[in-house]
């Protein structure tokens, strides 16, 4: 579990040379990302859920997600990169892959509030990701 926290680390701080510098560049510039959510909206197991940062190579995963359930998991803050992210997964013995897509983030976003990515599997083939934060800031 700590080698997944050390690659997600890695997968939101690492990785910003294929970016230009500043607030222009990155709107997200200072958001601090503390979490991870693999949400299976689905009727069928999915195993071998990954979330992956092809600019770094860092990822994280699960290993088996019940249906209807989800895997979460949070670690010390870290700064957002603006990457593009991958997700993969495997359901009913076949593999998916979302392809490489950029994380949109909410409007009204706080970036001096912590977020957290939250990936959806919604169908077999079908997954998503975005960034959430809680209403309020938690002590």
């Amino acid at each position: 579990m700590w080698l997944a926290f050390a690659c997600l680390s890695v997968l939101l701080i690492n990785g910003c040379a294929s970016h230009a510098e500043g607030p222009a560049a990155n709107p997200a510039a200072g958001l601090q990302i503390r979490g991870l959510i693999i949400e299976n909206q689905t009727k069928m197991w999915v195993s071998t859920a990954r979330l992956l940062v092809p600019a770094t190579g860092g990822f994280v995963s699960c290993g088996t997600i019940n249906p209807q359930s989800f895997c979460a998991t949070t670690f010390p803050e870290r700064s957002y990169s603006g990457n593009t992210v991958e997700i993969s997964w495997t359901q009913g013995q076949q593999m998916y892959s979302s392809g490489k897509f950029e994380l949109e983030l909410p409007d009204g976003i706080d970036i001096d509030r912590p977020a957290r990515v939250r990936v959806i599997i919604s169908a077999p083939g079908s997954a998503g990701a975005i960034i959430v934060q809680d209403k309020e800031s938690r002590q």
